[in-house]
């Protein structure tokens, strides 16, 4: 039995998109779990929504970041760990400075919609914009998910 090597190689740019205001890189890509590093603009701010298929984790880098889940916020700085339990409402948004964060998903199920939702990144930096599909829920709906309320910063 061979077992899979406990170090990766870093991604090649194929596996980058600018995505939603963020430069997301894949990291990991197995039925069971997927690991995403995400270098995330200022002001990013997704609409409140929830994914029916897995759980979603979000351990921070850099930056910071405030989550609202279920109606609770919660303020996140390097070394915090946020988890969003299978089809619980959440969003957050993105500080005063660019966040680099972590995005752990179980099973797999958001890099496909991300590609979809975004560009491939010509480069390894954050992208010149938040630019958001006209047709995001649409986009949602065909990955397991619900688009339920606006943004963190309009909801506050």
């Amino acid at each position: 039995m061979t077992a899979e090597p406990a170090v990766k190689p870093a991604q090649e740019q194929s596996n980058a998109v600018w995505s939603l205001g963020g430069l997301m890189i894949l990291k990991e890509s197995a039925p069971e779990l997927e690991v995403i590093d995400a270098l995330v603009l200022p002001g990013a701010s997704p609409p409140l929504h929830q994914h029916d298929f897995g759980t979603e984790a979000f351990y921070m880098l850099e930056g910071k970041i405030v989550f609202y889940l279920d109606g609770t916020e919660i303020e996140a700085g390097p070394g915090d760990y946020v988890r969003v339990p299978r089809s619980t409402p959440h969003t957050f948004e993105v500080l005063d400075e660019p966040a680099r964060v972590l995005d752990i998903l179980t099973p797999a199920g958001l890099w496909d919609f991300f590609v979809e939702a975004g560009t491939p990144a010509t480069e390894l930096r954050l992208p010149d914009e938040i630019v958001v599909p006209p047709n995001l829920a649409e986009i949602v709906s065909r990955y397991d998910g619900k688009v339920l309320g606006p943004p963190l910063r309009m909801l506050r």
